[in-house]
């Protein structure tokens, strides 16, 4: 069990628990089609909606030229054996088994009710109604379909409650209700510790219900079908499978003429802005798209061509002292001197700091988990360091070749490799690297708040023994 499952299976809970108000609120009276389609797609939705990619892998940013400096290696080696050990026995080791052993119980159950249902049809009477294959047998209480099949009671007392059950069971065919069965008795083999999963699952059931008695209503009077349903109720049997439901919501819905009334406009749209909503805010869209917040320009907050357009720094004060700029024309070969005379002394400092606050994280290295992740930092002229954008950058990306700084980071791969990659610790052991260095200032025009210099650093982690 890895966090990301975790996560999935929370996002997953959200899409179920606000769809399922919704339906409660909005969708109880619609007819028992449109409401067997919106629970079927609430299932598929939840499902799918937090496995939907990331768009992209990042925002190309352009690196200051002619100061791109791969750094020598930093070897992480100090705690690896501790931080494995205590990483070893936590509840994501506990929870696979519990897990697996609720798979296994509620398989073996699934198993032992097929097996009973293939010898009922192996050692049955069998017969066709309506085009449907139909299977007495005397260990059946009472009337269900499965697998295409009118599974009946050897003897029935009332012939025309038979016949009535006939009609039931042949509209669940009708309509396909065996296959939404069979779909959702999978979906509780592997969601079976998901109470809104069986939420889901006997809402579902009952629709399939108050659907089949809308189809035999249309052939059978609707008193005669509630006097049927009350008889049977009351009985020493009470044949489960035909009235599984309550008995007053059965003859209530029967007895309803209101039901069937189409979906709403306002209703329509409320829910489409729901589901956008529930996409944004569920799935891992945008998640991993660099958004720098000076319009992607990595040296101002203007959204120009920073080489084509960028303001000219003209020198002011003592050459051995602080550089002062001020902002007067466009940027020349000469006036970049000072960003990369600037850079190189910048760069051994972001090195031993970068460095000296590092980490590999026991999980990525576990799950031998190999990734560069790009940062872009931005130094202010007043104010602290900040993280402009923080991404993987893509096989193109990374081909183009590294950002301004490359800092590499070894460490000791795991003996034995297990669970999926965790890329995203990486970037969380960067983003909390960017946000412990200090004491960074930026030399470009003192007294502006619109010019800062941007770098571009990749985060190449990498293990090796």
């Amino acid at each position: 069990m890895t966090p990301e499952i975790l996560e999935y299976l929370l996002r997953l809970t959200v899409i179920w628990a606000v769809l399922l108000a919704y339906y409660f609120v909005a969708l109880r009276r619609a007819g028992f089609a449109a409401q067997r389609f919106y629970l079927l797609g609430t299932l598929a939705f939840g499902l799918v909606v937090p496995l939907l990619p990331v768009l992209g892998g990042g925002l190309p940013v352009a690196g200051l030229p002619s100061v791109t400096y791969v750094a020598e290696p930093f070897f992480y080696t100090g705690g690896a054996e501790v931080e494995t050990a205590a990483s070893s026995w936590s509840w994501f080791t506990v929870l696979p088994w519990l897990y697996l052993t609720g798979l296994a119980f509620f398989l073996a159950r699934t198993l032992v009710q097929w097996k009973g249902l293939w010898h009922w049809v192996s050692s049955g009477t069998t017969d066709r109604y309506d085009g449907y294959r139909v299977v007495r047998h005397g260990n059946i209480n009472g009337p269900f379909v499965a697998f295409g099949c009118i599974f009946l009671p050897t003897e029935m007392t009332d012939a025309d409650l038979e016949h009535t059950a006939l009609i039931h069971e042949a509209s669940h065919l009708r309509a396909r209700h065996h296959y939404d069965t069979l779909l959702l008795t999978i979906g509780s083999l592997l969601l079976w510790f998901h109470p809104l999963f069986w939420m889901l699952r006997s809402l579902l059931a009952t629709v399939h219900e108050y659907e089949a008695d809308a189809a035999v209503i249309q052939r059978v009077p609707v008193r005669t079908y509630g006097l049927q349903l009350l008889h049977a109720s009351l009985g020493p049997a009470g044949y489960p499978g035909l009235f599984s439901s309550p008995i007053t919501k059965r003859i209530a819905m029967i007895t309803d003429k209101t039901r069937g009334r189409k979906l709403r406009l306002l209703p329509l749209l409320t829910l489409c802005l729901l589901l956008a909503g529930l996409v944004v805010a569920c799935s891992d869209i945008e998640e991993d798209i660099a958004i720098p917040l000076d319009n992607y320009n990595p040296f101002s907050e203007m959204d120009v061509d920073p080489f084509e357009h960028m303001e000219e720094p003209e020198v002011g004060g003592a050459e051995d002292g602080p550089v002062q700029f001020k902002l007067d024309g466009s940027l020349d070969e000469e006036r970049m001197d000072y960003i990369t005379e600037y850079i190189k002394v910048f760069r051994p400092e972001l090195i031993k700091a970068a460095y000296t606050a590092v980490r590999y994280p026991a999980a990525a290295r576990s799950s031998g988990t190999e990734a560069i992740v790009r940062a872009v930092i931005k130094i202010p002229n007043e104010g602290s360091i900040e993280l402009d954008a923080l991404y993987l950058p893509t096989e193109k990306q990374i081909a183009e070749g590294p950002g301004s700084l490359e800092l590499t980071i070894i460490g000791q791969p795991a003996e034995e490799v297990k669970g999926p990659a965790r890329r995203d610790l990486l970037k969380q052991e960067v983003r909390r690297v960017v946000g412990q260095l200090k004491g960074f200032t930026s030399p470009l025009v003192e007294g502006s708040s619109k010019t800062s210099i941007s770098i571009v650093v990749d985060f190449n982690f990498k293990l090796e023994e």
